[in-house]
């Protein structure tokens, strides 16, 4: 159902382009508008899922193993 929607709402927009300079204006508003507005909810969830000044868990984890493994090289030395 979306696929159909698509696909009519595309068939729209080119339609546009026939109206002269009004339509390509309006179709280059609206891809524009489009794209602002996806740039905008990317950096929303960019912000929810990596919070600044957060714990890294996988640096940490690294840095555990490393720790980890020193001390069993000086073990058995």
């Amino acid at each position: 159902m979306k696929l159909l929607l698509s696909i009519i709402l595309a068939g729209l927009l080119g339609i546009l382009i026939f109206f002269g300079p009004i339509g390509v204006y309006i179709l280059c508003a609206i891809i524009v508008g489009v794209i602002f507005r996806s740039f905008v909810l990317l950096n929303e969830i960019h912000k929810q899922v990596i919070s600044v000044g957060g714990i890294d868990r996988a640096k940490e984890a690294y840095e555990r193993y490393l720790k980890e493994s020193e001390k069993e090289t000086n073990e058995k030395r």
